[in-house]
């Protein structure tokens, strides 16, 4: 089972970098910090803020684990004035993840959906339900099919024969 929370994070001059870390706790009051359970980060959009400088380039660039090593890249540039969004679509599955703003002041917003995934991601109900299917799969194949292939050919070679045997019949009839 997962639950989705709403995310979102500032860059601006005053705090150019931040991390996300779900299972680091920042604050020993922070209650939001700490979860157990598998974290995922889906990051779906920046946007500029209205106080932004018209003509200034802000790049927004993310660390974050890659396959073999961590990987680096912009992920954003957003100019003051003219372009104010960016839609993404990046999926972090394991933190930690760096967000810094390498140029500009922004302020850059990144929203998205942060899910937390406890284990397998099955209750009692889940495994029940899965069960009950694997049960009726079981069923299904025991029973031979009706509607095979082969059936179906057999089926369609009888009518074309039959076809045929009528156009005999009525050539012969015509014959008369």
């Amino acid at each position: 089972m997962t639950e989705d929370y709403f995310w979102g994070l500032t860059l601006d001059k005053n705090k150019t970098s931040d991390l996300w870390d779900p299972d680091v706790k920042n604050d020993a009051n922070d209650s939001t910090q700490g979860y157990r359970g598998e974290h995922t980060l889906l990051v779906k959009q920046a946007v500029l803020g209205p106080e932004a400088k018209d003509g200034e380039i802000n790049v927004v660039e993310v660390e974050a684990m890659g396959y073999k090593s961590d990987v680096k890249y912009p992920i954003t540039v957003l100019k003051g004035g003219s372009q104010h969004q960016s839609l993404l679509d990046l999926l972090f599955p394991d933190p930690p993840v760096t967000f810094k703003l390498i140029k500009g002041s922004g302020p850059i917003h990144l929203l998205g959906n942060h899910s937390v995934g406890s284990g397998d991601g099955l209750g009692e109900d889940d495994e029940d339900e899965i069960e009950d299917e694997f049960d009726e799969e079981e069923d299904i194949e025991e029973t031979p099919e009706k509607n095979s292939v082969g059936d179906k050919k057999r089926k369609l070679a009888q009518s074309n024969s039959n076809a045929k045997q009528s156009k005999r019949s009525k050539g012969n009839e015509e014959d008369d």
